[in-house]
């Protein structure tokens, strides 16, 4: 009895971690497949605020955006295929998850490089401090913001997927 009640949390773990690992890499290959996709934005966007327009359209005039799209595309791929091979039990699963996590990871941080060096060229009369609207400073934070808590999603799905309970449940049932 007592097997089978870890047996069932592990499975549990492996779902809830293979359903993270899947919303993560639709996630990003969606993303990626629309920055492939948009052009320069429309011209009815001019309730939206100076700022955050300008800083759509610093987003859309990226000159990395389209080769980071594509990239985002294949890491994100890989996540997907990592998730799938987790739910069939596959024997590889935990390395090309590793493998796949880390290339997102990497993936992270050169669009977060890129997109905040073009921030800077596309901003730099921004004031350091405005009294009723966001600062350079607080643009970049918010890009970094959201970079980190993607990594940490990312790092947490392979950090559970890296233990030995897991690595026991796949290896006990799973094909190569």
């Amino acid at each position: 009895m007592a097997g089978e009640s870890s047996d069932r949390r592990v499975m549990i773990a492996i779902l809830l971690t293979s359903t993270l690992l899947t919303m993560l890499g639709i996630a990003g290959v969606l993303m990626g497949t629309y920055d492939l996709q948009s052009g320069p934005l429309p011209e009815d966007l001019q309730d939206l605020g100076q700022l955050k327009l300008q800083f759509l359209e610093a987003q859309a005039t990226n000159p990395y955006r389209r080769p980071m799209a594509a990239a985002n595309i294949v890491v994100s791929g890989l996540v997907l295929i990592g998730s799938f091979m987790l739910s069939w039990r596959r024997k590889l699963a935990q390395w090309w998850i590793r493998q796949a996590v880390t290339a997102k990871l990497i993936w992270i941080v050169a669009y977060t490089a890129t997109l905040v060096y073009h921030l800077k060229l596309v901003f730099p009369s921004l004031p350091a401090q405005s009294p009723g609207g966001a600062t350079l400073t607080e643009l970049i934070s918010n890009v970094v913001l959201g970079s980190l808590i993607s990594a940490a999603l990312h790092v947490a799905a392979a950090w559970r997927v890296s233990r030995p309970d897991i690595k026991a449940f796949i290896e006990g049932g799973g094909t190569n």
